[in-house]
């Protein structure tokens, strides 16, 4: 039984709005019709097509297009397409049992991947300010190079450093707007303290440790922040 629908048909890659067709599946053979201009007329041995999760990938005569048609499963059914999408097959099996509810597809959960990255750049911040506090030089004031005491110790301003940049993970994590900006200043602040810490200094084997860590930080929380990943793409 032939089935004729209204679809879109665009080249793959193409971002436009593409070309409305008359999709007409008969016996084997596919034809797209434009008003009065045939855009195709094939056997499906001469073509290859595959399901996509919206419509239907197509290659015919060497070039490759996108074909949506009104009803993908009726379409999917008079060609005898087996390689189904999920949704499609969903849909296939409503048509011949009514009594099967067309399901929603599920939302689409955000990737926390950039957080957890942020999250373990402040853990490595936090633990070299925890060795920097056992050194002579986390001793020294972050104010005017006094000793402790004077102002706040760089292995303090490293913890606390760390500490925010954690709680901004946990922002990013729920997909609070502005995550990215609070991210970039936490991280930002932190480098400038770390500038401070290592200028002119002669650091021994803790201090050494202390700056792996925290270095080891910065670059997660940079690259995190590189990446552009606070947020799910498409």
């Amino acid at each position: 039984m032939a089935v004729e629908l209204d679809g879109n048909v665009r080249m793959r890659g193409d971002t436009g709005p593409g070309l409305g067709v008359t999709v007409v599946a008969d016996g084997g053979r596919l034809r797209l019709v434009s008003g009065n201009e045939l855009v195709g007329d094939w056997m499906m041995s001469d073509i290859g097509i595959a399901a996509l999760q919206e419509g239907f990938n197509i290659k015919a005569e060497g070039e490759e297009f996108v074909l949506r048609t009104a009803d993908d499963a009726a379409f999917a059914e008079e060609l005898g397409i087996v390689a189904l999408s999920p949704r499609l097959a969903r849909r296939l099996a409503a048509r011949h049992n009514p009594e099967i509810e067309d399901i929603p597809e599920p939302p689409q959960i955000p990737s926390n991947l950039a957080a957890v990255g942020f999250a373990v750049a402040g853990a490595l911040v936090v633990l070299g300010g925890t060795f920097l506090s056992i050194s002579d030089r986390g001793a020294v004031a972050f104010r005017g190079g006094e000793e402790a005491g004077g102002g706040l110790t760089f292995w303090l301003s490293f913890v606390i450093g760390g500490i925010l940049m954690i709680a901004v993970a946990y922002v990013m994590s729920i997909g609070a707007r502005g995550a990215r900006v609070v991210a970039a200043v936490a991280l930002v602040a932190v480098i400038f303290v770390f500038g401070f810490a290592v200028a002119g200094s002669e650091p021994g084997v803790t201090e050494i440790t202390a700056y792996g860590f925290i270095s080891g930080g910065l670059v997660v929380g940079v690259a995190v922040l590189a990446s552009g990943s606070l947020r799910q793409s498409d």
